[in-house]
């Protein structure tokens, strides 16, 4: 059983606090720490609240790293355990087992100076109690000499005016601390390769229209974009102008763009933007060829334009493969995307091998049609006709062989099948004219009826043997089996399919068919076998084409 408050009920109950934190903690500690302390009190006691360092930081408009050097700051005084700051994990301990390690106060009298050199450079407001209590833990926390922390300010106050915040002064010297800039000497030497920089993030925030000056951020994003990336700056100010970058946030992820690109001067970005721009009106007018609308263009760009343009496709030959999807009733990118991977594993990628491709596919289908229409079947062509075809082909016949095939097939329940058993028979026979296939079906003579009957017999035996032997071999052969009994029920599916005239699932039915006897055949070469080897097969005596032991005589004696 799972028992939790309701969102009401907790808020209208409330968070316990030991009086032993207020008397001794809150007194000597900042606001946004003791802040930080009551919201996290506040989660361990409404557990069904699941929030991370994001949402307290929200919540309390802070920041993340504020929200994190706060429990950092608890920790110290043994008030909490972080497990983890990332993702942030905080255990609250009890305050009286804490109690005997008294947070270190600091001692205010060691910074007289300090404070009032401090409140002097902020003349506009009054310093509280709780900011100078944030600078002295920096400088204990940090190890920050008092007169390097006074420059610090000087510095913040110069950039962002006497009414600054003192949390962006203490971001800024934290990250000061952080990089161990601590005595006058360094920070004096670091504020003089800001101030050099200063001028230059000024050119940069003027390209993205920011109407504001540097900031510590800034700073951190020049340094990454010049010493990490090696960009110099008036390529930085080019990229931004030339993309209409609105934000540094926006420029920083168009320069990333740019340096996995590898695109660092100015040639290379206009190229690399004009490019880019190029892609995308190449997307729009792909997707009206195959009459779609896609709202957000960067996912089609990235997964499909800029890969096909890779493999050597031009604009005329992608739109004109556009429209063929659209005519052939198969109008998405996915359909599309598998269609040019087709062709280019053909070698097919100029329009005009694209073009003559596509007019051999028409009077490819044009004949398959032909062809269907001699069985006596009414579809369209599909791939797997397609298939078919090819395989015929590639086995020499002409296509007066294969309609011949097609006339002799009209009628069968899988007439295509049926035409691949015809044509399979004639390859192994040696039968590719059409006057051989008169010659194969030419009566032989009999003496007497006896003799037919001895012939037959002894042929009808040798088959059934032979046959019989050929099952026992297969049967023994790895996965045949279940190959195999599938095939079988296939008959009865197709029977019933053609009685109910189901023509889709005649159709699926020959293709899982086609499909399976490939797989048996393949199964069957490793014994040099084919599916046409099981079957009690043999010579009719009378016209000397291939009969199947079932029907026990040749259909040659039914006409």
């Amino acid at each position: 059983m799972t028992c939790s408050f309701s969102k009401e009920f907790s808020a209208s109950s409330f968070t316990a606090v030991e009086n032993l934190f207020i008397r001794e903690y809150l007194p000597v500690s900042s606001g946004e720490s003791v802040k930080v302390y009551l919201y996290g009190l506040f989660l361990c006691q409404n557990p069904n609240r699941d929030e991370g360092a994001e949402e307290i930081a929200n919540a309390l408009q802070l920041t993340v790293e504020q929200v994190i050097d706060c429990f950092t700051y608890w920790e110290e005084f043994g008030l909490v355990s972080v497990l983890s700051k990332d993702p942030l994990s905080v255990q609250y301990l009890p305050i009286r087992n804490s109690y005997g390690a008294k947070p270190k106060k600091i001692k205010t009298e060691k910074y007289t100076d300090f404070t009032k050199s401090l409140q002097l450079l902020l003349p506009n407001r009054m310093i509280s109690t709780s900011e100078y209590t944030e600078y002295f833990t920096i400088m204990e926390t940090y190890g920050i000499k008092p007169d390097a922390m006074l420059l610090i300010v000087r510095y913040c106050v110069d950039r962002k005016g006497g009414d600054i915040s003192y949390r962006y002064i203490s971001t800024v010297a934290k990250d000061f601390g952080n990089r161990e800039i601590t005595t006058i000497d360094k920070v004096e030497k670091e504020l003089s390769s800001y101030i050099l920089r200063t001028a230059e993030i000024e050119k940069i925030l003027k390209a993205v229209k920011a109407k504001r000056q540097p900031d510590i951020d800034d700073q951190k994003l020049y340094k990454k974009w010049t010493q990490e990336l090696n960009f110099e700056t008036d390529n930085i100010v080019f990229a931004a102008t030339k993309a209409k970058r609105t934000s540094m946030a926006k420029l920083d992820d168009f320069i990333m763009e740019l340096y996995s690109m590898k695109c660092f001067s100015k040639e290379e970005i206009e190229n690399y933007i004009s490019n880019k721009q190029a892609v995308y009106d190449l997307a729009i007018k792909i997707n009206r060829a195959l009459s779609i609308y896609v709202e957000v263009l960067d996912t089609e760009v990235d997964t499909y334009i800029k890969k096909w343009l890779s493999y050597g496709y031009s604009e005329d030959c992608l739109c004109f493969i556009a429209s063929y999807c659209f005519k052939q009733n198969d109008n998405s990118l996915s359909s599309m995307d598998a269609l040019i991977e087709s062709l280019r594993a053909r070698g097919l990628v100029d329009l005009s091998a694209v073009s003559n491709h596509f007019s051999s596919l028409k009077e490819q289908d044009e004949f398959i049609a032909k062809m269907l229409s001699a069985t006596g079947v009414s579809r369209r062509p599909t791939d797997w006709d397609r298939q078919n075809l090819a395989v015929w082909k590639g086995w020499n016949f002409t296509e007066e062989m294969i309609l011949e095939a097609a006339k002799k097939s009209a009628g069968r329940t899988s007439p295509v099948a049926y035409m691949n058993a015809i044509l399979s028979n004639w390859k192994n026979n040696d039968v590719f004219t059409v006057d051989k296939v008169d010659a194969e079906s030419s009566v032989n003579a009999i003496d007497t009826q006896a003799e037919y009957n001895r012939e037959y017999e002894r042929r009808r035996e040798v088959a059934i043997v032979r046959a019989q032997k050929n099952v026992d071999t297969a049967m023994a052969i790895d996965g045949f089996a279940k190959v195999y009994a599938r095939l079988n029920s296939l008959e009865k599916d197709m029977a019933f399919a053609e009685v109910t005239n189901n023509q889709t699932a005649l159709d699926n039915l020959e293709k899982e068919k086609a499909s399976l006897t490939i797989k048996a055949n393949e199964i069957l070469s490793v014994k040099s076998l084919t599916l046409d080897d099981l079957s009690p097969r043999y010579r009719c005596v009378k016209c000397n084409d291939t009969g199947y032991i079932g029907t026990e005589r040749c259909d040659c004696l039914t006409k």
